[in-house]
């Protein structure tokens, strides 16, 4: 909720009650700083910059992009936090299209590189559990008594490439590559 952008924190805060809403901005705040600190976020094609160490891995830059870049960087981390930042702008709606999709969009990664990576992860989470217990429900007539010592990785990726096959995804996939 917090991180669609229609909502942000400020549903909760006038809309819950402040015992669970408190505890919930606490959660989301504890999960905020867990990326912030250890994500790895690709500044454009060949560059890499590392969060939660003190020093970071430039790959193909001469020495006038390093220290271009390095200023940029270190100014962004030190002026601002990006779940702050998010948190205080006006609200928007994303349309049909939704939270995913705008999270999506080149101006949010690059606004807010970490808490992009952070939203997708989240977003991409299926809100309900349905879909995949029925894809893997069908594993117990894969695994029959002459499977039996199948290794679970190889299962998943059974079923995982059974269900994109019957719902067009792979074939999508194949189409484009």
């Amino acid at each position: 909720m917090i991180l669609n952008p229609r909502n942000r924190t400020r549903y909760i805060e006038s809309n819950w009650p402040k015992k669970w809403g408190k505890l919930a901005l606490a959660q989301v705040k504890k999960l905020w700083e867990k990326y912030r600190e250890e994500v790895v976020v690709p500044v454009s094609g060949d560059i890499l910059f590392s969060y939660g160490t003190s020093s970071y891995e430039l790959l193909e830059l001469d020495e006038f992009d390093r220290i271009a870049l390095s200023l940029r960087l270190v100014a962004r981390l030190a002026s601002e936090d990006e779940y702050e930042d998010y948190n205080s702008q006006d609200s928007y709606d994303p349309g049909k299209r939704g939270a995913l999709a705008w999270w999506c969009q080149d101006t949010q990664r690059q606004r807010w590189p970490r808490l992009s990576l952070m939203a997708i992860d989240i977003l991409l989470i299926p809100p309900m559990s349905d879909e995949p217990e029925r894809v893997f429900s069908g594993a117990r007539r894969t695994v029959t008594w002459d499977r039996g010592q199948m290794i679970v990785e190889t299962i998943e990726y059974r079923e995982c490439l059974k269900h994109w096959k019957r719902s067009g995804i792979l074939n999508t996939f194949l189409e484009t590559s």
